[in-house]
């Protein structure tokens, strides 16, 4: 009991007899880091070729950023909430990076290949064991980290989308009201409110338009109303 107490909260949270393979391993691979990302990426791309085209996430960053995870988290004493929050952020990023979260167990499957290639003559099959285990004790907050990040850029999304229904509304007001003080007792067309700045309303207006709408026919009527009207067009 004394020895589990001592031990780190992110050790508990994974199978207990299998850390210290765990650790064993990612000590002996955090040696040579650059090698690690290395036969990551070439085993992750190797499994699924697509991911290495142009239009896919950038795999080398990608590698690099599971790569440091993978290692730091087998061999910091932080506390579970300290490596769970750093996990949840890992899963943010890579799926803000376009990393499809359908591809982590492609991950565990190469993660695994990559680890018994580096091993040499210390893998067995029980090295395989443990870091399939560790991954998929991970991949749950990874998987969390990429649905909060998700759940923020839609939020983001709908509150810009909120603010540009507000700033054309107001827009389309300000017009109207331009329209209608710009208007003489008669019905005729007299010079613009100075206080309005019309070709902001304009570019509120039309932003969203494909051709040349509300907005323009008004910069183009105020500009007609700058003139003096006593006098003759040139």
């Amino acid at each position: 009991m004394a020895e589990a107490a001592e031990r780190p909260q992110a050790q508990q949270a994974f199978d207990v007899g299998s850390w210290p393979a765990i650790r064993q391993s990612a000590a002996q691979l955090s040696r040579n880091r650059e090698v690690f990302v290395r036969q990551l990426h070439y085993d992750i791309t190797s499994l699924v070729p697509e991911l290495a085209s142009t239009q896919a996430p950038d795999m080398w960053a990608f590698c690099e950023r599971m790569a440091q995870s993978l290692l730091w988290v087998a061999l910091t004493d932080q506390p579970l909430g300290v490596v769970a929050d750093a996990l949840r952020r890992v899963g943010g990023q890579n799926w803000a990076d376009g990393f499809p979260d359908t591809q982590y167990p492609t991950i565990a499957h190469a993660l695994v290949q990559t680890v018994h290639y580096l091993s040499g003559s210390d893998w067995s099959a029980s090295t395989g064991s443990v870091w399939i285990g560790y991954f998929m004790w991970i991949k749950p907050h990874l998987l969390a980290g990429a649905q909060q990040a998700a759940a923020q850029f839609a939020a983001a999304q709908q509150e810009a989308e909120r603010q540009a229904a507000a700033d054309r509304a107001f827009a389309e007001q300000e017009a109207a009201r331009v329209a209608e003080l710009s208007r003489d007792s008669r019905g005729h067309q007299t010079n613009v409110v100075s206080d309005v700045n019309i070709e902001q309303v304009a570019s509120l207006l039309d932003e969203d338009d494909e051709d040349t709408g509300y907005g323009h026919l008004m910069v183009s009527m105020t500009r007609n109303q700058r003139r003096d009207p006593r006098r003759p067009t040139p």
